[in-house]
């Protein structure tokens, strides 16, 4: 008696497993590929079936595909369905993985006179603007791969210096580039630490007053329309405490904006 219950338990055990098994073979069969699901979105897109074809490429990020491409083309469909907040939204997601994207940044000036809220960004210094600009040309990851290119370049010419003979030139080349890779690895250290502090949100409301303190019973200081950028400075409880391009601060709901 004892031996065929562990037979039956065994038994039950294969069985839970192997169910187990063909519900996540299942899955993997039925679920819709993102190459399928980009095809499908294309598709739509051409045939002015912007809300589905936005709602393929939604579930193409929701799987962890979040290319500029994809957030780019999500936007032009969000700008087609005239949902302002949203294609801005994409649009600046877009320009954060590919900043020198050239189509999303002309597409982004577009939308971007569509917003009611005219906001005049306080000028710098030139020599700050300079460096932003700079830091801004690519993506940590991009700059990284530039300091590496630099190093490998180095160790070729000093290889040549050891090997090869031609010591005053490959020597001062090498340690040309060994500066380089120096200069360039503090860029993306910069721009890691920019993008990793980045705050940056659009508004995504109609409209929302902005207030004097983190409560509804704060004062109304000004009223910002959806597809406004700004900067979260502070949080406390369901508030956030924002500041404007022109230097305008004041705070807002939590659940009014979306980080970019």
């Amino acid at each position: 008696m004892f031996s065929k219950r562990i037979h039956n338990t065994s038994s039950v055990t294969m069985g839970c497993l192997m169910v187990c098994l063909l519900l996540c073979l299942s899955s993997i069969i039925f679920a819709q590929q993102p190459t399928d699901l980009y095809k499908s979105a294309a598709q739509l897109y051409k045939t002015n079936q912007f809300d589905q074809a936005a709602a393929d490429y939604e579930k193409i990020l929701s799987q962890g595909y979040k290319t500029a491409e994809v957030h780019y083309n999500l936007g032009n469909c969000y700008y087609k369905l005239n949902s302002i907040n949203k294609a801005i939204l994409n649009y600046e997601r877009a320009l954060k993985l590919a900043p020198q994207d050239e189509d999303a940044l002309h597409n982004l000036a577009i939308v971007n006179t569509k917003v009611i809220d005219k906001i005049q960004p306080v000028p710098g210094l030139a020599i700050l603007n300079a460096w932003d600009g700079l830091i801004d040309a690519k993506t940590s990851h991009g700059w990284a791969l530039m300091a590496l290119g630099f190093i490998w370049l180095a160790l070729v010419f000093f290889a040549v210096y050891l090997f090869v003979g031609i010591r005053r030139f490959s020597m001062a080349v090498g340690a040309i580039l060994v500066i380089l890779s120096v200069a360039v690895i503090s860029v993306a250290a910069s721009k890691s630490n920019k993008e990793q502090q980045s705050d940056a949100a659009i508004l995504m409301v109609s409209n929302s007053f902005v207030k004097s303190a983190p409560d509804t019973n704060g004062n109304d200081l000004f009223m910002l329309h959806e597809g406004v950028k700004f900067q979260i400075l502070d949080r406390v409880g369901e508030w956030s405490k924002i500041r404007l391009a022109d230097g305008k601060v004041g705070w807002i709901e939590r659940g009014n904006y979306e980080k970019i």
